[in-house]
């Protein structure tokens, strides 16, 4: 018998017998010990239980920590069934609760044990029956009394039990936070104060990951709708904002998970201290960020002012260590009660008008437009995942033309979408939506594969000089399988290694350096050719550029433009040419719409030009015709 742990417990018992002494006796029984082991048993157990070791409680144990691996649960649940022999055995008797089974026990320790003596010592001494039934008759009352006030006794010593059961139990079921006494120090008083240690902790835990974004530390989006609820309690007007960094989800593709948290959270300092604690923001969605404040008899041009500038605060650039990129703030603006009865709703039509947002117009109220424009733009992912499987996609060839030779080289192959309602589309319209979707690996393997398989059919027909450039997306740079990606296309096709061009942005290049090195040099020791696209227009170090693996540098439209007429733009261009020659590469000029422009390129050493002065980008079927076409115009004496 437990002596020292139930001594509190005993004590107390031991007052609400008539005789310490008969106590004694019924304890050399072994009766009174019985039912002390059991009521120690359930303490220590539920003990064990707030500590965090695993107990049989008839359904599967729950993991507290994810370090516990299952074998260990299993043993440590066997090693507490072996401290529960008595209560597993006394559990078979269903209709008695834990309190039931105490009392039954403790009236059996002390009440039989106490009656049998009592009759055995009256039967060897009473004289007669009268006396015999008299002596039984006071024992059994006194024993009863005795016993009755055991009971209550045991009773109220077993309260802190069961309020720790029903405080567990109440937030298991209801989620709410009863608290307990914490002052006690015994064994029970510390499972109190255990137990309620962990609910408020458990309920701390909760209510961040209900309402707290785990990035940014902000609250969530359903702690704003909360909020947002609370406040229409009120009937009083107030506006609702949602800025999107509308140029996450490729800034995800481009840099790793932490870097791309990193920006969101960089963000987000910059909005709140941009509202200087007018307003407390909220991050309700990846890309997304909230909050509301009062509406007051303001201008439009003013709020929208007002917003502006907290867009403007917020979007300087991001440096990375090998990339600076500047976060695109769009805002979308409802009003209550005037766009929604529901803080859902409200919501909901902010984000719907953010992203309608642009550069030119970065901040937008909503309007039923706007709806049905978010709506058609959810109704084009879903069409754009059905397009896959339906196999809507069509490939069409912009000519790349050497100006020396007079030939077609090669071309670009671009991809469009044969949509079955709205007809032929552009990658403006679906690409942003693809990558938003997650869809622009398999988009970008159906690209890669088609353009080797159109390669081969060129071959097959005499065209053996033709080679192919196909764009590949940041995610796709990042992917582990890229490499895989590209010979599994070679191989299926039959074409060689060198026939295949694959041009990259110069942010999608510089976003992971040492992932793009390593990518560039593999694909190149095998043929593959290397082409920095949209050259000029990012922020890569000219240090890095040097050293990254490449082959070709594609001037983008954006200097290539008019650049007969400004004296800027054909410094630049002299200078790209300059550097691309410097280390050894070739130079694409795209872009070229006249004759000036690819007059002026030609002579400062340009060879190579795409652009609509020569094609437009043309199904495969027309693409012969566009190269005849070519021959003569491209021949250098035709441009002077």
């Amino acid at each position: 018998m437990r002596q020292a742990e139930c001594s509190t417990v005993r004590t107390a018992v031991s007052q609400g017998v008539l005789c310490w002494c008969l106590l004694c006796v019924a304890d050399k029984f072994g009766l009174f010990a019985f039912w002390i082991e059991a009521q120690w048993a359930v303490c220590h157990v539920m003990l064990r239980f707030v500590s965090g070791q695993k107990l049989y409680t008839g359904y599967e144990p729950i993991a507290l920590s994810s370090r516990i691996t299952r074998i260990e649960q299993r043993n440590q649940v066997e090693q507490a069934m072996k401290d529960l022999w008595l209560y597993d055995w006394m559990c078979r008797f269903r209709f008695l609760n834990y309190r039931g089974k105490i009392m039954v026990m403790a009236f059996i320790g002390t009440h039989i044990p106490l009656i049998t003596l009592a009759v055995y010592f009256a039967f060897q001494s009473a004289p007669d029956w009268n006396v015999f039934f008299t002596t039984v008759g006071i024992t059994l009352l006194a024993t009863l009394g005795g016993t009755a006030l055991t009971l209550y006794v045991l009773n109220a010593l077993l309260m802190p039990v069961v309020q720790t059961s029903r405080s567990l139990r109440r937030y298991r079921q209801e989620r709410v936070a009863v608290g307990l006494p914490t002052h006690y120090t015994d064994e029970v008083g510390t499972l109190m104060a255990d137990a309620s240690e962990t609910i408020h902790h458990l309920d701390a835990v909760r209510h961040s990951l209900e309402y707290v974004d785990e990035v940014t530390g902000l609250p969530n989006r359903r702690s704003l709708e909360h909020s947002i609820s609370m406040r229409m309690a009120l009937e009083k007007p107030f506006h609702v904002a949602v800025v999107r960094f509308g140029n996450f989800s490729r800034l995800v593709q481009t840099v790793d998970p932490e870097e791309a948290n990193h920006a969101a959270q960089l963000v987000a300092e910059r909005l709140d201290a941009a509202l200087a604690g007018r307003a407390q923001l909220a991050r309700i969605g990846k890309a997304e960020f909230a909050f509301y404040f009062d509406k007051r008899d303001l201008p439009l041009s003013t709020l929208n002012s007002r917003l502006n500038d907290i867009l403007q605060s917020s979007s300087d650039d991001i440096i990375f260590a090998n990339l600076t990129y500047q976060p695109e703030l769009l805002c979308g603006v409802v009003a209550f009660p005037e766009d929604g009865q529901k803080a859902e709703n409200l919501v909901s039509n902010a984000i719907s008008a953010a992203r309608q947002g642009n550069a030119g117009s970065p901040v937008v109220h909503h309007s039923f437009e706007a709806r049905g424009a978010a709506f058609e733009q959810l109704k084009l992912e879903q069409d754009l995942r059905l397009a896959i499987e339906r196999g809507e996609f069509v490939l069409f060839y912009q000519p790349v033309v050497n100006m020396q030779t007079g030939t077609v080289e090669g071309a670009e192959a671009l991809i469009r979408w044969q949509h079955p309602e709205r007809g032929l589309l552009g990658p403006q319209v679906f690409i942003p939506v693809a990558e938003e979707a997650g869809l622009i690996d398999q988009i970008g393997q159906w690209v890669l594969r088609e353009a080797c398989a159109q390669v081969h059919m060129w071959e097959q027909a005499g065209k053996t000089s033709l080679r192919i450039s196909v764009n590949l997306s940041a995610r796709q740079l990042l992917e582990p399988s890229l490499i895989d990606q590209v010979f599994d296309a070679i191989s299926q096709s039959g074409i060689a290694p060198q026939k295949l061009e694959l041009e990259l942005t110069e942010t999608a290049a510089m976003a992971d350096y040492a992932n793009s090195f390593s990518v560039f040099n593999r694909l190149r020791e095998r043929g593959v050719t290397i082409a920095i696209d949209d050259f000029g227009t990012g922020y890569a170090s000219m240090s890095y550029l040097r050293q990254l693996p490449f082959d070709k540098l594609k001037i983008d439209r954006e200097f290539v433009q008019n650049v007969q007429q400004s004296p800027d733009g054909q410094a630049i261009c002299r200078a790209m040419v300059a550097l691309a020659q410097g280390l050894g590469q070739n130079v694409v000029a795209e872009g070229v719409e006249n004759v000036e422009e690819a007059s002026f390129l030609s002579d400062i050493g340009v060879q190579l030009f795409q652009g609509f002065y020569f094609a437009r980008p043309v199904p495969v079927a027309e693409f012969d015709a566009s190269c005849l076409a070519i021959g003569a115009m491209a021949r250098p004496q035709t441009l002077h």
